[in-house]
């Protein structure tokens, strides 16, 4: 559907900029494990008249530390790379054209038409008030958003909330594991 040409899209445009953030993570990960060897080994000969034992058990937990360090550096750069997948999602949703843009929310409105009667619409763009009009459908209020639109019926007993905000939130999860997917190939914890 839309947002899968999105993330696709999202991909190919963040694909340079993910192979520069995980080089230099790596890189900086490659650092922090060399350092940490040159400490260890430091560390290894000041203590060596104390017993190897003890040496090589030093050596070891500042190698762990290091290599905990280093993973800590991708995932943090990982996280960073979907958190900008994220971003540019509610971007491009919000600059959708306004062909396109009418169409799924016209869509969104006719799903909601087959479930509930006499409602009114709560715009979150102006291009809502042309498509409510389009459908004969009244609309009350606007609020801010990045797209889509709130149906309530007139009596108040149910709500649908179709905003792009929304829907995103409450799919944000299943995102995160799509993009990392995408990205990564992997799961995100």
């Amino acid at each position: 559907m839309a947002l899968e040409n999105l993330l696709q899209k999202i991909k190919e445009e963040a694909k340079e900029e993910i192979d520069e953030i995980i080089d230099r993570a790596e890189k900086e990960a490659a650092e922090i494990i060399e350092e940490a060897k040159e400490k260890g080994k430091k560390e290894a000969e000041k203590i060596k008249a104390q017993g190897e034992k003890e040496a090589k058990r030093v050596k070891e937990k500042i190698l762990a530390a290091a290599r905990r360090k280093a993973r800590m550096e991708i995932t943090n750069a990982k996280e960073e790379l979907i958190q900008l997948c994220m971003k540019a999602i509610k971007e491009k949703l919000s600059k959708l054209d306004s062909k396109k843009y009418q169409k799924i929310v016209e869509s969104m409105i006719k799903d909601a038409m087959k479930e509930l009667k006499d409602f009114y619409i709560i715009a979150t763009r102006e291009e809502d008030k042309k498509i409510a009009k389009k459908l004969g459908i009244e609309v009350k209020g606007e609020k801010k958003g990045i797209g889509g639109v709130i149906i309530k019926t007139k009596d108040g007993s149910k709500e649908m909330d179709l905003t792009f905000d929304f829907l995103l939130e409450r799919k944000e999860e299943e995102i995160r594991i799509m993009i990392a997917k995408k990205l990564f190939g992997e799961n995100v914890d």
